[in-house]
């Protein structure tokens, strides 16, 4: 046991030491810590800023490259990007051209080739799970996407590694599993457990979360960056009033 870690192992045993079910088995455990992850990543997404959320666990960035040709436009996406950062290409001096993001459905009465044409790509589109850079390139170019990924999931089994997640947020994963044994087995303690978690997930209202811990703190880790002063649209206050000038005398 580490002061300065928790181990996915030691999440499992609090679990059943707070649940009481001693005889919960690592496969139901492992199962139900991985939609707790995937839960916890989804609030973290949504809240993100400049900093973009990404779980410890994963050994690499969350950076993908590939080429496109004349032949080949397109490139398949990773599977495991859930949000795009940005795409880039690599021209030939080695410096990298950000490119911006287009839709063919604002191209509706003509094709998204015949208005690009081929050259240097300048933008891309998404369609379904793969990119397509417009325009056609006239030869091959590397193209870097940078994109935001889950938590990877952990193994209950694990007494070596870190959860992954901040060290201040693994009593969530574990309040979010006992929910999820709650449907069968708690009973009584549901409405404690629910109560918890919205100190963590926030509020939902017309399919839209507000507020929680989670999204608190994701939305804030940006805050060393310059903030810009935002004037107060006072406008509103003559609306709906009645001048008191009389005209037309």
């Amino acid at each position: 046991m580490s002061a300065t870690k928790n181990t996915p192992a030691e999440l499992f045993e609090h679990l059943k030491f707070i649940t009481g079910q001693d005889n919960l088995s690592t496969t139901n455990g492992t199962r139900m810590f991985k939609y707790a992850l995937n839960d916890y990543s989804a609030i973290a997404m949504s809240a993100d800023g400049v900093q973009k959320f990404d779980g410890t666990g994963h050994g690499d960035y969350p950076v993908a490259t590939s080429t496109v040709s004349v032949s080949n436009p397109k490139i398949e996406l990773d599977k495991a990007f859930l949000q795009m950062d940005r795409v880039t290409i690599t021209l030939s001096d080695g410096s990298e051209r950000p490119l911006k993001a287009i839709d063919r459905r604002d191209h509706k009465d003509i094709t998204l080739l015949k208005f690009y044409g081929t050259g240097t790509p300048t933008a891309y589109d998404i369609d379904a799970n793969s990119l397509e850079v417009f325009p056609h390139p006239e030869k091959d170019y590397t193209v870097t996407v940078y994109y935001t990924r889950a938590a990877k999931h952990m193994d209950v089994t694990d007494d070596t590694n870190d959860v992954g997640i901040r060290l201040t947020h693994h009593y969530y994963l574990i309040l979010h599993a006992a929910r999820q044994m709650g449907f069968a087995v708690l009973g009584a303690n549901r409405v404690d457990i629910r109560d918890e978690l919205i100190k963590w997930e926030g509020n939902e209202s017309s399919g839209r979360q507000s507020g929680g811990k989670i999204r608190s703190d994701f939305s804030t880790r940006d805050e060393d960056r310059p903030k810009r002063l935002r004037v107060k649209n006072r406008s509103y206050q003559q609306f709906g009033r009645t001048s008191s000038t009389t005209y037309n005398k």
